[in-house]
């Protein structure tokens, strides 16, 4: 089985789905279908919940136990490098976690404990398919980049972003971790594309400025479409 993981524009391309939820022993999931495909609402339904409050575990969790092996998530950004431009969409590359603790992050626990290599973040194999596929649909699709994960809700200082620059971080995001972990431990095949849709506070030296929430949604929506695609076809 093979799915998506996503948050905006899921509820705009798909307003008359019908939503499952599954209970795991970390809490609930919500999740639509897509023919042989599972949608996870990293948010829940209507984009209620937020970054630093979302149930990483459940959500993947609920992957696990619906028999998914190849899994993509989809990541809104801003942009602090011009590796990655506000309305371009990219492959993650890696990642740096810089949340300050207060998820729960891993599967590990008592009489439980394991420590998993992270030299690959993101599955070799599934990154190639996907550029195949994008090159072949003439989708464009960006490879590389770092992406940093805050915990939020709020946004980020122009001193942190020169921090985070300093790091190498080419974009920041909220909700990368600790899912990308989480999938590693699952053994789930995980790719993470970000998208752009502001630049990082403090880069050009204004103040921050997303896209329209039209625009935003066309982008979601299409990478949204790319990946249930590019995923029948893996």
């Amino acid at each position: 089985m093979k799915a998506i993981i996503g948050g905006t524009g899921i509820d705009e391309l798909y307003p008359n789905a019908k939503v499952y939820e599954i209970e795991t022993k970390y809490g609930k999931a919500n999740y639509i279908k897509e023919e042989n495909l599972i949608i996870i609402l990293r948010h829940g339904v209507n984009h209620a919940i937020p970054p630093h409050l979302i149930n990483y575990l459940a959500n993947v969790e609920a992957l696990r136990l619906l028999k998914v092996d190849q899994c993509v998530g989809i990541y809104a950004v801003g942009s602090i490098s011009n590796i990655l431009l506000p309305g371009a969409v990219t492959i993650i590359n890696d990642f740096i976690d810089f949340t300050k603790g207060n998820r729960l992050s891993t599967f590990s626990s008592l009489n439980n404990v394991f420590h998993i290599e992270m030299s690959d973040p993101f599955d070799l194999d599934l990154k190639v398919k996907l550029k195949k596929e994008a090159s072949i649909c003439n989708f464009p699709l960006g490879d590389g980049g770092v992406y940093i994960c805050t915990d939020g809700p709020r946004l980020e200082t122009p001193a942190e972003i020169r921090m985070f620059d300093h790091f190498g971080a080419d974009f920041v995001g909220m909700t990368g971790c600790p899912e990308f972990t989480l999938m590693k431990e699952a053994n789930i095949k995980y790719v993470g594309l970000a998208y752009s849709i502001n630049w990082a506070s403090g880069v050009n030296h204004k103040q921050i400025t997303f896209l329209d929430t039209q625009a935003r949604n066309k982008i979601s929506q299409a990478i949204i479409s790319f990946c249930i695609q590019a995923m029948s076809k893996i």
